[in-house]
C-alpha cells in the first residue's frame, strides 16, 4: 500500500494535531514499546519535517507513548472535531494502520484498537475490512506473496517465516485474551491463507528437488534383484 502524503497540519487546530499524534503513539504502543520502525512510520505519515514545530510534534509522540492515557479518548476528540468528514476518517485509519504495520503483520491487539477507533469515527464495517485488508496477508496473492518471502529463499528461511506468521496470526492465543469475534474471524482467514501457501510452496519444491543418489540406487537395486533369489 502506498503511503499517503503528509497532511498540512497548518490547516488544522492545535487540539486536532495533539489528538492525532497522541492516537498514533497509542497505536504504536498497543502491543509493546514502540520500535524504531514504528517511530519512523509515524514521522513519515504524520510529521512534515519542514514545519517549525516538527520537533515538538515528535516530542508529543514520545510523551504519549509512555503514559497510561486511553487511546480512545483521542479518537473521540478527533471525531468530535471532524464530524461528517468521512474521507478524512478513512485516511486517518489508513495512516494508523501503516504505523501498526511498521513492526510486522497486524496482530490481534492492533486489530482490536484499529477496530475500536474505526467505530468511534463511524467507519462502516465493510470499509474497515477493505482498508485493513490492504495491510494484511494478501489472501489472493501468490503463495510467496502470502508468506512474505522471495521465491529465492532457502527451505529453512521459508519455514522460519512461515512459523513466525503462524505464531503471530494464530487466533487461539487471542481468543483466550478476549479478542472480538470479528478479529478472530479475520485472523483465522489470514492463517488459513498462510497455511495453504506454505503447503503449496513446499509441495512444489518437493517435486522439483532432485532425487538423492542413495534413493535412486536403492530403487534400482530393488528392481534388479527382485527375482534374484528365485
Amino acid at each position: 500500500m502506498v503511503a499517503p502524503s503528509v497532511p498540512d497540519y497548518r490547516l488544522e487546530s492545535a487540539a486536532f494535531v495533539h489528538a492525532l499524534i497522541a492516537l498514533s503513539a497509542k497505536v504504536a504502543t498497543i502491543d509493546g514499546a514502540p520500535t524504531k520502525a514504528e517511530y519512523a512510520a509515524f514521522q513519515a505519515l504524520f510529521v512534515d519535517g519542514k514545519l517549525a514545530d516538527a520537533a515538538q510534534m515528535r516530542s508529543l509522540f514520545v510523551q504519549r507513548a509512555g503514559d497510561t492515557s486511553s487511546p480512545l479518548q483521542y479518537a473521540r476528540q478527533v471525531a468530535a472535531m471532524t464530524v461528517g468528514q468521512e474521507a478524512l476518517h478513512r485516511d486517518l485509519l489508513a495512516r494508523l494502520m501503516q504505523v501498526a504495520l511498521a513492526d510486522g503483520a497486524l496482530n490481534a491487539a492492533e486489530l482490536e484498537l484499529l477496530r475500536a477507533v474505526s467505530d468511534v469515527l463511524a467507519i462502516d464495517k465493510d470499509t474497515f475490512r477493505t482498508i485493513i485488508g490492504q495491510g494484511m496477508v494478501p489472501v489472493n496473492g501468490s503463495p510467496y506473496e502470502v508468506l512474505g518471502v522471495s521465491p529465492r529463499v532457502t527451505d529453512e528461511e521459508l519455514r522460519e517465516q512461515y512459523m513466525a506468521r503462524v505464531q503471530k496470526l494464530h487466533p487461539d492465543r487471542y481468543q483466550a485474551a478476549g479478542a472480538s469475534a470479528e478479529t478472530i474471524a479475520m485472523l483465522s482467514e489470514q492463517l488459513a491463507a498462510v497455511n495453504a501457501a506454505y503447503h503449496n510452496v513446499s509441495k512444489a519444491r518437493a517435486k522439483k528437488a532432485p532425487r538423492s543418489s542413495t534413493g535412486g540406487s536403492s530403487a534400482w537395486w530393488r528392481r534388479n534383484t527382485k527375482g534374484a533369489s528365485s
